[in-house]
C-alpha cells in the first residue's frame, strides 16, 4: 500500500514563484522530519485560482513532487477528486 503525505495549499490570488518556493519548503520539511523511511516522497498540490504553466515549469525541478492546478468556484463530486489523485499517484510511481 503506498503511503506518503499529501500537502494542499489553496491560493486565493495568482501563483507565483514565492508560492511554489514556500511549497517546497512544506514537502521538505515534512520528507526531512515527519515521513518514515517507509513512506513514499511528500506530495505538495497548489490549487489557485489561475497559474501560468511556464512559471511552474521553470521555477519547479523537473522531478519535483509539486503540482499546480486552477480551480473553478465550485468542488467537484468526491468521485472525482479520488479520481485525480489516483491519477497524480500513479504519475509519481513513474
Amino acid at each position: 500500500m503506498l503511503q506518503c503525505y499529501v500537502l494542499i495549499d489553496l491560493k486565493m490570488d495568482k501563483l507565483t514563484h514565492k508560492d511554489l518556493g514556500q511549497m517546497q519548503m512544506y514537502v521538505n520539511y515534512y520528507d526531512r522530519y515527519v515521513k518514515q523511511d517507509f513512506e513514499k516522497p511528500t506530495i505538495g498540490i497548489l490549487l489557485c485560482k489561475s497559474k501560468k504553466d511556464s512559471l511552474v515549469e521553470l521555477t519547479l525541478p523537473k522531478d519535483a513532487n509539486i503540482y499546480a492546478a486552477e480551480y473553478s468556484l465550485y468542488l467537484p463530486d468526491k468521485k472525482e477528486l479520488q479520481e485525480k489523485l489516483q491519477e497524480w499517484l500513479e504519475e509519481f510511481e513513474e
